[in-house]
C-alpha cells in the first residue's frame, strides 16, 4: 500500500495539535497557582487538560465574566489566557489572538510581569496559527526580553518553543531546530516534563524535514524516554500519538516502526478509555486505522476508522470527523466499494466546509496551501463521481453526477481563493452571484479537472454538459504546461508550438465536434492548478492559434462569476499610470502613449505619475461613477498575497487596499465593471501567484479584470490596449470578442507576430 499522510493544518496535523495541547495547560497552571484560582478556574483547566475544549471554553468564559464583575484583574487575566489557549487548541487563530491580546492589556495595566510574559507568548502562538508572523515575532521578542530581565528561565522554555514554531512555519529549519533544542534543555532543567517532551517532538519533526545531524531518531528516542515519565493523562496520551505518527513518518516501510507506532497508539487508547477522554480515543483509533490501511488490512482499517468516528466527542469535532471520513473513503475505494466511498467522501467534504474558515493554511512563503493540504478531499470525491459519470454518458443521472463533481471542485476553488487572500471575500461573492451552469447560445464553458491518472474535461453548453476523458494525468500535464510557458516567453523561437499543440490535443481536440455542432464562438475556461499560469489563446491545432477561432475568457470558478453585458454608452474610465522611475522600479515610457490614446476614446479622468496617488484615486472614485479602472503600472502577483502589489506613485497598492479602494461600499453600491492591469506579471511555474491573478476581480469586487501573465514593456501593450477599448465601443462586441480582435490585430503586425506579445493578456471573470 502507498502511504497516505494526513494533512498538516492547524486542525489536521497531529504534531501541531500536540503543540497546542501540551504547552499551554502547563503554562496556565503556573498562572492559576500564583493567583490562588477559584474552583471554577481549576475545573476549566482540568477540562482543557482532558481535551474537552468545547466545555473548557464555556467554563473559561464564565470565569472571565465572573472575575470582571468582581473586579479581580488577576483572575480575569488567567481566564482570558485559558480562553485563548482553548481557542488555539480548537484552531481558532483570530479569536485566540483577540483573547490573548485582552489578557496582555490587563496584565500590562496591572504591572504583572509573569502574566505579561505568558500573554505575549500566547499572542505569538495565536498569531502563528492565524498566519500573522510579524505580529508573532514582535510578541516573542517582547516575551523573551521580559523573561530574560526577570531571570525566569522556566518561562523562557515556552518562549523558545514558540520561537521554534515561528521559524518552522517560515521554513527556517536550522533556526527552528536550535530553538526547540534550547527549549528542551530549559524545560528539562526546570522539571517541565510535558514541555520537554513537546520540544523534543518538535525537534524530531524539524529534523525529519531538514535531514539534520543528529537525525530525527535521536530526538524521538529522547522524547520516548521523557514521555514514559509523564503523569498518566490527556497530555501523555497525545504525546504518545505524536510519537507514533512521527515514528511512522520517519520510516513508513519499516515493520519495526509500524510496531512501535502501534504500541504508542494502543498506549494512548489505554489512557483515554478509562478516563472517558473521547477526543484522544478518536485520535488513537483513527491512527490505528491508518496503520492498518497502510498495511492493506482494509477490513480492520475500516472497523477502527468507524470506531474513531463514533468516538469523536460530537458533531462539533469536525477536525476529527473530516479526517476519519476521508480515511474511510480511501479504505472503501481501495476495497472496491465505490458507493460507500462516495458516501464517506461526501461527509468528509461536509465537515471540511464547516471548518475551512478556521484552518490557518497560509504558511509563510506559500509552503502550504488549501489546495495542497485539503484539496485532495475534494478531488478524490470528484474522481469517484466522474468515473461514475463516464459510465452513464448521458441522461438526467449523468447531468446530476457531473454537476455534483463540478460543484465539489467549485468548493475547493472558492476555498483556495479564500486561503490565498486570507479573508472571506470569496464566500461572500459566491452568495451574491448566479452560477454559470446555464450558459448562453454560442458559448461553451470548459472545465478541466486534473486527476492523478487522467484529465477530465467537462464542457457546459446551453443544452447541457458533456464529459471527456484523456488518459494523461496531472503530473504529465503540469510538466507540459511548464514547458509551454517557458517557451512562449522565448520570443525569438517557435519552440512553443510543440507543447501548444499537445495541450490543444488534451483540452480542445476531443471537444471539436461538439463545438462545431453548436456554432460556438466563445470559450470560457475554468483553469485548474498549473493551467492558470498559461494563456489558452496560444494553443495551436497545427494550422492556427485557438484565438483565431474563438473569443476567450477565464474565470476562477463557475459560481464566482457574475455575467451581464457592459453598458457601452455609460463607460467612464479612470486612467492611472506610471511613466517615470519610482520606488526603485524603472520608467514605463510607453504608458504615456497608452493613456493618451485611451483618453481620446472615452470620457476619462487621468492620474499620471505624481498625480497617481492613493488619496487621489480614492477621491476620484468617491466623486464619479467610473465603470472602468485602468492601471498601467508595475504589478506583481506573488505566491504570498502579502508580496502581491500594484505600484502607485506614492506606495505599493496591496490587494486589501485595492479592495478598499474600488470594491463596492456604502458610497458605491454597484461594482466597477472592469479593472485593467496593463503591466502586471506572475512568475512562471508559480501556481499560487497565478491563483492571485485569477482571483483579482473577486478580491477587488469588480465584474471582470483584464491583466497579463507576464510583463511586456514596449508599445505593443499600448497598441493592444488601445485597440481593445476601441473594439469594446462597437455595437454587439463583448469584452471577450474585443480582446480577441485586439490580439489578432497585434498578431498581424510583423513586429508582434510571436505570441509572446499578444498571448499573455487574459480576460478574467465576466466576458460579456
Amino acid at each position: 500500500m502507498t502511504r497516505r499522510g494526513f494533512p498538516e493544518s492547524s486542525n489536521g496535523s497531529s504534531v501541531k495539535v500536540i503543540a497546542a495541547l501540551l504547552l499551554l495547560p502547563a503554562l496556565l497552571t503556573a498562572a492559576i497557582d500564583s493567583s490562588a484560582a477559584d474552583p471554577s478556574a481549576a475545573h476549566a483547566l482540568g477540562l482543557q487538560q482532558r481535551g474537552r475544549f468545547d466545555l473548557a471554553l464555556t467554563e473559561w468564559q464564565a470565569v472571565a465574566a465572573a472575575a470582571a464583575d468582581a473586579g479581580d484583574a488577576a483572575a480575569r487575566t488567567d481566564a482570558l489566557l485559558g480562553t485563548a489557549a482553548t481557542l488555539r487548541s480548537l484552531g481558532h487563530g483570530a479569536e485566540a489572538l483577540a483573547a490573548a491580546a485582552s489578557a496582555l492589556r490587563l496584565a500590562q495595566s496591572g504591572g504583572d510581569q509573569v502574566r505579561s510574559i505568558q500573554a505575549h507568548q500566547l499572542v505569538a502562538a495565536a498569531a502563528i496559527l492565524a498566519g500573522r508572523h510579524q505580529q508573532a515575532r514582535e510578541a516573542l521578542d517582547a516575551a523573551r526580553a521580559l523573561a530574560t530581565a526577570a531571570d525566569r528561565r522556566d518561562l523562557l522554555a515556552g518562549v523558545h518553543n514558540e520561537i521554534g514554531n515561528l521559524h518552522y512555519e517560515g521554513g527556517r529549519h536550522p533556526e527552528a531546530l536550535a530553538a526547540y533544542v534550547e527549549a528542551a534543555a530549559l524545560a528539562a532543567g526546570h522539571g517541565q516534563s510535558s514541555l520537554h517532551a513537546q520540544a523534543l517532538l518538535n525537534a524530531a519533526r524539524t529534523a525529519q524535514d531538514a535531514g539534520t545531524d543528529p537525525p530525527a531518531a535521536t530526538y524521538l528516542e529522547r522524547a520516548a524516554r521523557v514521555i514514559d515519565t509523564l503523569e498518566t493523562g490527556h497530555g501523555k496520551a497525545m504525546a504518545l500519538i505524536a510519537l507514533g505518527e512521527l515514528g511512522m513518518r520517519a520510516a513508513p516501510a519499516d515493520p519495526q516502526a509500524m510496531l512501535r507506532a502501534h504500541q504508542a497508539y494502543r498506549g494512548a487508547l489505554a489512557i483515554a478509555e478509562p478516563a472517558g477522554d473521547s477526543r484522544v480515543q478518536s485520535f488513537a483509533l483513527g491512527y490505528l486505522g491508518h496503520l492498518y490501511e497502510q498495511a492493506g488490512r482494509l477490513d480492520e482499517a475500516a472497523q477502527l476508522t468507524r470506531r474513531a468516528i463514533f468516538a469523536a466527542p460530537d458533531a462539533a469535532a469536525a477536525d476529527l470527523l473530516y479526517r476519519w471520513h476521508w480515511q474511510n473513503g480511501r479504505i472503501q475505494k481501495a476495497a472496491g466499494r465505490p458507493d460507500d466511498a462516495i458516501a464517506a467522501y461526501r461527509l468528509a467534504v461536509q465537515y471540511v466546509q464547516g471548518i475551512r474558515d478556521d484552518l490557518a493554511l497560509n504558511l509563510a512563503g506559500g509552503r502550504s496551501s488549501f489546495r495542497a493540504v485539503l484539496g485532495p478531499v475534494y478531488f478524490e470525491l470528484a474522481d469517484l463521481l466522474l468515473a461514475r459519470g463516464a459510465s452513464l454518458n448521458a441522461g438526467a443521472e449523468f447531468e446530476r453526477i457531473v454537476e455534483e463533481a463540478r460543484a465539489t471542485i467549485e468548493l475547493s476553488k472558492a476555498a483556495e481563493l479564500q486561503d490565498y487572500f486570507q479573508d472571506g471575500c470569496v464566500a461572500e461573492q459566491q452568495a451574491r452571484v448566479s452560477s454559470l451552469a446555464q450558459v448562453g447560445a454560442g458559448t461553451a464553458v470548459i472545465y478541466p479537472i486534473l486527476l492523478p491518472g487522467r484529465t477530465e474535461v467537462i464542457v457546459t453548453f446551453a443544452d447541457g454538459s458533456r464529459q471527456f476523458s484523456v488518459a494523461i494525468g496531472a503530473g504529465a500535464v503540469t510538466e507540459l504546461v511548464r514547458d509551454y510557458r517557458i517557451k512562449l516567453e522565448r520570443r525569438t523561437t517557435r519552440q512553443y508550438l510543440l507543447p501548444a499543440q499537445k495541450l490543444y490535443d488534451i483540452l480542445i481536440r476531443p471537444l471539436e465536434p461538439e463545438l462545431r455542432k453548436r456554432a460556438v464562438h466563445t470559450l470560457v475556461f475554468v483553469p485548474d492548478g498549473p493551467l492558470r499560469t498559461v494563456p489558452m489563446g496560444a494553443l495551436h491545432d497545427g494550422s492556427d492559434f485557438l484565438v483565431a477561432r474563438y473569443a476567450l475568457a477565464t474565470t476562477p470558478g463557475m459560481s464566482l462569476t457574475e455575467t451581464r453585458p457592459l453598458q457601452q454608452r455609460a463607460v467612464q474610465l479612470l486612467l492611472n499610470g506610471i511613466t517615470v522611475p519610482v520606488q526603485g522600479f524603472p520608467a514605463l515610457p510607453a504608458v504615456a502613449e497608452e493613456l493618451q490614446s485611451l483618453q481620446k476614446l472615452y470620457a476619462a479622468t487621468t492620474l499620471k505619475d505624481q498625480d497617481f496617488l492613493i488619496a487621489n484615486v480614492e477621491r476620484e472614485l468617491g466623486d464619479k461613477p467610473f465603470s472602468v479602472v485602468h492601471i498601467a503600472s508595475h504589478g506583481e502577483f506573488n505566491g504570498d498575497v502579502n508580496q502581491t502589489f500594484l505600484l502607485a506613485f506614492d506606495q505599493k497598492l496591496t490587494m486589501n487596499r485595492l479592495e478598499a479602494l474600488i470594491g463596492p461600499s456604502r458610497y458605491r453600491t454597484q461594482p466597477i465593471e472592469m479593472l485593467t492591469l496593463s503591466a502586471c506579471q506572475s512568475a512562471a511555474g508559480d501556481d499560487r501567484a497565478a491563483l492571485g491573478l485569477a482571483g483579482v476581480a473577486i478580491k477587488a469586487g469588480v465584474r471582470s479584470a483584464l491583466a497579463s501573465l507576464w510583463y511586456i514593456n514596449d508599445e505593443s501593450t499600448a497598441s493592444l490596449m488601445t485597440d481593445f477599448y476601441r473594439q469594446l465601443g462597437l455595437p454587439g462586441f463583448s469584452k471577450a470578442r474585443a480582446l480577441q480582435q485586439a490580439q489578432l490585430a497585434l498578431g498581424r503586425d510583423a513586429r508582434y507576430r510571436h505570441p509572446y506579445f499578444w498571448a499573455p493578456f487574459l480576460l478574467i471573470g465576466n466576458w460579456l
